[in-house]
């Protein structure tokens, strides 16, 4: 370090280094000329033979500088001098370069910072590489999970989820010896919270009494919640966010000891979490943290939650991580624990057919925390990071062309300064200081692109959800990236045209004229070159062109599926009275009585509720039909007074429910056309009888009509039966409702009005999930917008630059054939006939490109098709669009150079020879 610092202060008195070597040099020429002096030679004679003696003066300055620790800088110094002033005389294609590289290199380093995000951050808390996560696989269907509350991934072959039943959790606590603590957790979603008599809407989290203690977490204010408070019977506390805390109660220190109720209990607020800490799932940030066995009192109903749960060894329901303690491994914690779970899962089979396809422990890492978002965002980012990888190989083929177009242009100065003594590494040294240079410069500008694309990437994927998670930072991963790709792209393309342009025959180079003209095997091998990039580039382009048509494909099916309602100039809601304290018949008459209200806002043509929204949502109980032993894949609806008038379902047969139908009077019900096919083919369905659920619960009704074919659940799935029932009429009972008003113009405009009147008819029940019915479409298929409008995008990036390679690779040829175009139009050909032989080159550049990647993007195509909808990867009418669009923009790219030398003045062309 102290020989550092010595030679970096050597660096910084260069000027008295030098001034001591002159001041060195003259002692000694003065002292060999006074020796000559006492030999009898003049003293003119005298200082001539000591500077003869002494031999080139400024090679010795040379040769002496050499030996000093700062000669390497002091190159590099010049060499970045001299680039910078070659980057500023060229000012048009050092901005054509950078902008290239910049756009390439911001494209990829948006998308890797999404991944980073997604695939590399731990979670904030201490010590993440000791956290696990448990999961459990089995082939196919789990056989011994006979209900089940979350989620499951993977195909009919293998199955795989993070939920297990209370019972295992207990058993998994028991190996101390394994972990220092193991604690569960399950999403709460659209809690109703009442703060000082006003309603609000928030997400939480049941945690285990271990919960913070196994994340290691330091409350902001308060304390955390204790084994204590997670047991039947213990005072009802919760733990909220730091943000929750500033937002309600100004600073997190006022929020502790204040009472809210949730869904209508009363709750204490204990402690608020540190800022930054959002659990263990990415994906959703609880507000709200409260302990697991307080789901019995806020979940109560016929659907929520039951003491029975607790111990029940066949429900799956909660996800469970442990800590590690100091020493174990994954492997030995896995060693250990699989044995354990079998024995226990196989205790939980009844019968040899639930043996058959029994769940076996897999223990993962825990760092990043649950992988909702890996599982969601990963493969879409994958695609994306393949894409602006070729934007990125584009940019750099079509930089290495530019360069190899310049150093065309400076064979002459090259074979000058090779003349002089320069040598070639030196003169290498130069040039790829000159093209990192510019990688660098585009690589400061692509940073600039990347802070604005990862804003604009989180903006599409949020697609206005105000509660979205995923937000992408410039970090030093992110940036250490950035530099790489930076250098790595100025030595890589930088290479080939410093090894070319040094490799030159000095004295045909001297004799070229200015406009860099050259002949032989070399210059030919030169021009293939630029060539091949631009046909790589062609290549390359065609995947990307490709790949956005059938993105965009799949989005006009998707915008064009026959949806069996009108989504125009309807505006969506969702209350949930009950969770803000009404029940039985005080329920329902809110629910009446709130349509009332909200039908008399002007502008409000038609209003109607349900429990849910047709599209995004979807549920089922079992139904049975006297006579039909096959039941479907059915879905229900409770459904309100104006309904099927508001979201304009059209009736084949039969009535809606109305106001004969009220709670006392025999229940009715309204079936689909694919009910009606199903359950009762070529039979008047109406008068006909059906059961909803299974004993105790259960309504039987008669069905008053049958509509046509709507979409309800995913807006791909196929039309499926569905039974509508009157939300008053008994089984089940009424939770959740959507509210649709179809309005005049636009839908969002009543939205004030909405809420004023909820306020006034009750201010404990919150709206949540306020949008139109348009918006709530689009966001069902947000990932197919988000992939179509950055792959359109990237594919015209990748086409224009493209095509400035093309058109330098075209403009600088025909500039080399100036003299040859000159003697062909002094000959007498005509326009047409020079402007056909540059396009003829253009056309054969487009088709090795298009033979080239035609093959790659049959085969490549296949990667998205899990992606698409209603389209096939190798649609033909998607790959000829875009072979033509590339052909066309190849021919637009060499007409303007190849129209250009048709007006060539062949006698000033001539001149040039």
């Amino acid at each position: 370090m102290i020989a550092f610092l010595r030679k970096l202060g050597w660096l910084f008195r260069r000027r008295d280094k030098e001034a001591d070597l002159r001041a060195e040099l003259e002692f000694h020429l003065a002292e060999e000329a006074e020796e000559r002096q006492t030999t009898g030679l003049a003293d003119d004679a005298a200082r001539h033979a000591a500077r003869r003696d002494l031999g080139n003066l400024t090679l010795v300055q040379e040769n002496t500088r050499s030996t000093w620790t700062w000669t390497f800088w002091e190159q590099l110094g010049q060499d970045l001098r001299y680039a910078l002033r070659t980057m500023l005389r060229n000012r048009t294609f050092t901005a054509l370069a950078a902008l290239s590289l910049a756009l390439g290199i911001g494209a990829n380093t948006a998308i890797y910072s999404f991944m980073d995000s997604i695939l590399l951050r731990a979670l904030p808390v201490s010590d993440p590489a000791s956290l696990v996560m448990l999961n459990w696989n089995s082939p196919g269907r789990n056989s011994v999970m006979k209900a089940m509350s979350g989620s499951t991934w993977g195909d009919s072959k293998s199955v795989t989820s993070g939920i297990f039943p209370y019972p295992a959790f207990e058993l998994f606590q028991k190996n101390d010896a394994l972990f220092s603590t193991v604690f569960a957790h399950r999403r709460a979603r659209n809690l109703s919270v009442t703060i000082q008599g006003q309603g609000h809407i928030a997400n939480g989290a049941y945690v285990s009494g271990d919960y913070f203690r196994g994340l290691e977490v330091v409350p902001s204010a308060g304390r955390l919640i204790f084994r204590d408070d997670d047991s039947i019977g213990a005072q009802p506390v919760v733990v909220v966010s730091q943000a929750f805390s500033e937002r309600h109660f100004g600073r997190a220190v006022n929020a502790t000891t204040q009472s809210i109720l949730i869904n209508s209990v009363p709750f204490t607020i204990i402690g608020v979490t540190p800022p930054g800490f959002f659990g263990v799932d990415p994906s959703a940030a609880p507000e709200l943290y409260i302990p697991m066995h307080a789901n019995l009192a806020l979940e109560t109903g016929q659907f929520g939650a039951k003491a029975e749960h607790y111990l029940a060894k066949n429900y799956y329901w909660i996800e469970v991580m442990g800590r590690l303690r100091p020493g174990v491994s994954l492997t030995q914690a896995q060693a250990a624990l699989a044995p354990q779970f079998h024995q226990w899962v196989e205790s939980t089979a009844a019968t040899d057919a639930d043996r058959v396809r029994l769940p076996t422990l897999v223990v993962r890492e825990g760092a990043g925390g649950l992988d909702t978002l890996r599982r969601r965002y990963s493969k879409p980012l994958y695609v994306l990071m393949t894409m602006v990888g070729l934007i990125l190989a584009i940019a750099c083929a079509n930089v290495a062309n530019l360069l190899l177009a310049r150093a065309a242009a400076r064979r002459r100065e090259i074979a000058l300064r090779l003349s002089v003594g320069a040598g070639r590494l030196r003169l290498i040294r130069q040039l790829l200081t000159e093209s990192v240079l510019l990688a660098s410069l585009g690589g400061a500008l692509g940073i600039g692109f990347a802070l604005w694309g990862m804003r604009f990437l989180t903006f599409l994927l949020a697609n206005g959800d105000a509660n979205f998670t995923l937000h992408a930072e410039m970090n030093w991963r992110v940036l250490g990236v950035a530099a790489a790709i930076s250098l790595l792209t100025g030595v890589l393309f930088g290479l080939a045209p410093a090894l070319q342009s040094t490799r030159v025959d000095v004295i045909p180079a001297l004799k070229e004229a200015q406009t860099g003209q050259a002949a032989g095997r070399r210059s030919l091998f030169r021009v293939n070159l630029s060539q091949a990039l631009v046909t790589v580039q062609i290549a390359l382009s065609l995947l990307m062109l490709i790949a956005a048509g059938l993105f965009v494909r799949t989005l006009a099916n998707l915008q064009s599926v026959e949806l069996g309602f009108n989504r125009e100039n309807v505006l969506l809601l969702s209350i949930n009275a009950r969770e803000a304290g009404h029940k039985g018949a005080d329920l329902l008459a809110f629910y009446g009585d709130l349509l009332k209200r909200l039908r008399e806002i002007p502008g409000v043509r038609d209003a109607g509720f349900s429990d849910s929204s047709l599209i995004g949502a979807g549920f089922g109980l079992d139904i049975k039909v006297p006579g039909i032993t096959n039941h479907p894949d059915t879905r229900i609806m409770s459904v309100g007074p104006g309904f099927f008038q508001t979201m304009q379902i059209a009736f084949l047969t039969g009535r809606a429910p109305d106001e004969r139908d009220r709670p006392g009077t025999p229940a009715v019900a309204v079936i689909n056309e694919m009910f009606a096919k199903h359950y009762f083919p070529d039979q008047n369905p109406l008068g006909r009888h059906l059961v909803l659920g299974t004993a105790p619960n259960t309504r039987d009704m008669e069905v008053v009509g049958v509509t046509r074919n709507a979409r309800y659940g995913r807006l791909t799935d196929d039309f499926r039966p569905i039974l509508f029932f009157t939300y008053d009429q008994g089984y089940p009972e009424p939770r959740q409702m959507v509210y649709a008003l179809r309005v005049n113009g636009d839908p969002l405009v009543h939205a004030s009005a909405v809420r004023e009147i909820l306020r006034q008819a009750d201010p404990r029940v919150a709206i949540s999930n306020i949008r139109t019915q348009a918006a709530l479409i689009d966001q069902s298929i947000n990932q197919e917008i988000v992939f179509a409008r950055l792959c359109t995008g990237f594919a015209i990036l990748a086409l224009v630059i493209a095509c400035v390679g093309l058109y330098g690779t075209v403009s600088y040829n025909v500039s080399r054939r100036t003299g040859e175009i000159g003697i062909r139009m002094a000959l007498g050909a005509r326009r047409g006939i020079v402007v056909r032989m540059i396009l003829r080159q253009v056309v054969i550049l487009a088709a090795v490109g298009l033979a080239i990647g035609l093959p790659a993007a049959l085969a490549l195509s296949k990667l998205v098709a899990t992606f698409l909808f209603a389209t096939k990867p190798n649609d033909p009418v998607t790959i000829t669009v875009g072979v033509a669009i590339l052909l066309s923009a190849a021919l637009l790219a060499g007409y303007a150079p190849a129209r250009r030398a048709s007006h060539i003045d062949p006698l000033v062309a001539l001149r040039h020879d």
